[in-house]
């Protein structure tokens, strides 16, 4: 109760900061899915856009603008001043010139996949760490930024494909052994191919990757970040974040 009684406060005081600025525009990698890509009529849609416009417009009362592009623009149009916001893990490059909530609009879970009935099953039921994996053969895709900097190709076996979904599909025919890649997206691949039965999801959890609310440095709008962290935390206690995964099962 208490807890609840502070975000309202928080809130209440950033009420007039918000209705006395312009849209909040905030940009997206727009081929991501299910985290943010575009409908058929050319709407953004997907897990982190739903969030940021629970907390953000309907919590903090801030118009939001929703707007995709190549994950390259989208990152030089906040690096510029040309959009507020993006949402993605908040590396030091980026906090160059971007300031990052404390709290993440999401975490996604970094699993290992393989194919039903693997000869090694018992050897990756125990994997628990990306070292583990060095004698596998690691099916990957290009821009793949978490697998770039943990599973380095001087010492793991990395194929590139040009996407996960490319990866998931060959993993279903046995031209690899792993598919390590970000749990929510891997699902969302798996049940569009019908691939549940040909792809088994091992337990460990190798990583968990934040997607926060960054902030251009040039924004009027930084000043909602505390704000933000707060609401997003009761927004996903009060279970709106399962609400909005669940959707895009």
């Amino acid at each position: 109760m208490i807890y609840r009684i502070l975000v309202t406060i928080v809130l209440l005081l950033c009420a007039p900061l918000a209705a006395g600025q312009n849209s909040f525009k905030v940009v997206y990698y727009d081929a991501f899915p299910p985290y943010s890509f575009k409908t058929q009529d050319g709407q953004m849609t997907g897990i982190l856009v739903d969030i940021v416009t629970e907390v953000l417009e309907k919590e903090l009362g801030l118009k939001v603008v929703h707007e995709g592009y190549p994950w390259g623009r989208a990152q030089r149009m906040v690096f510029n001043g040309q959009a507020d916001a993006f949402v993605s893990v908040p590396t030091s490059a980026r906090l160059k010139y971007v300031s990052a909530s404390e709290q993440p609009v999401f975490v996604g879970p970094i699993n290992l996949f393989t194919y039903t009935n693997h000869p090694d099953m018992a050897a990756l039921l125990r994997v628990s760490n990306t070292s583990a994996l060095s004698a596998f053969n690691i099916l990957d895709y290009i821009g793949n930024g978490w697998a770039e900097a943990n599973l380095p190709q001087r010492a793991y076996k990395r194929r590139l494909l040009s996407n996960i979904s490319s990866a998931l599909q060959m993993l279903a025919k046995k031209r690899g052994d792993v598919v390590v890649t970000d749990r929510v997206v891997a699902h969302y691949f798996i049940a569009k191919h019908n691939l549940q039965d040909v792809v088994t999801e091992l337990p460990a959890t190798l990583d968990i990757v934040p997607f926060s609310l960054c902030i251009s440095h040039q924004s009027p709008h930084l000043g909602v970040l505390e704000a933000f962290s707060k609401a997003v935390v009761y927004f996903r206690q009060q279970g709106g974040e399962q609400r909005i995964l669940d959707k895009y099962k």
